[in-house]
């Protein structure tokens, strides 16, 4: 008789939960973040630089160039890229990066502003940054240091990259 009874209360329960359970599907969501853009308002020239190894010109947030280059040269020019398309109050690292070329290093130092915040950075630091509530472009200025690798000719132009990148937190 127990068995019975325990059996019967075993199958109650099974059904009774059964008919007590219930389930439903939601769905979750994502907003893709729009990549921001990058344009160059203003190459950067350093002028002339002497032509032999090691040789390293030097140039500050102002423009002005010290060290082995010629500081009246009218091509000198900051380095000027605008970042647009930006998310307001958004908190993201600037990172700008020099390389080395077949002749050329360049370690670069920027000042970044979008007018109400300004951070400066080292090559290849990232350096923490938050868009105000506007999201107004960030204006990053470029600059640094540049060294002969190998001796240069006169007269020839050369160039080295360098990279600016905008990562989010």
């Amino acid at each position: 008789m127990n068995k019975k009874i325990f059996a019967a209360s075993a199958l109650l329960a099974i059904s009774s939960t059964s008919l007590l359970a219930s389930n439903q599907t939601f769905q979750a969501s994502v907003n893709g973040w729009t990549e921001p853009t990058f344009a160059e308002d203003s190459a950067l020239h350093f002028g002339k630089i002497r032509l032999s190894t090691s040789s390293t010109c030097t140039m500050d947030n102002a423009g002005v160039v010290s060290g082995d280059c010629d500081a009246s040269d009218a091509n000198i020019q900051l380095g000027g890229i605008t970042v647009s398309g930006l998310a307001p109050n958004s908190a993201m690292n600037i990172t700008v990066s020099g390389s080395t070329g077949t002749n050329l290093t360049f370690a670069p130092v920027t000042t970044a502003t979008d007018g109400t915040t300004s951070v400066t950075t080292a090559d290849n630091v990232a350096s923490p940054f938050t868009t105000d509530a506007s999201a107004t472009d960030i204006t990053v200025n470029v600059y640094g240091d540049m060294t002969v690798d190998s001796t240069l000719t006169a007269g020839a132009a050369y160039t080295v990259d360098y990279t600016v990148d905008v990562s989010f937190q």
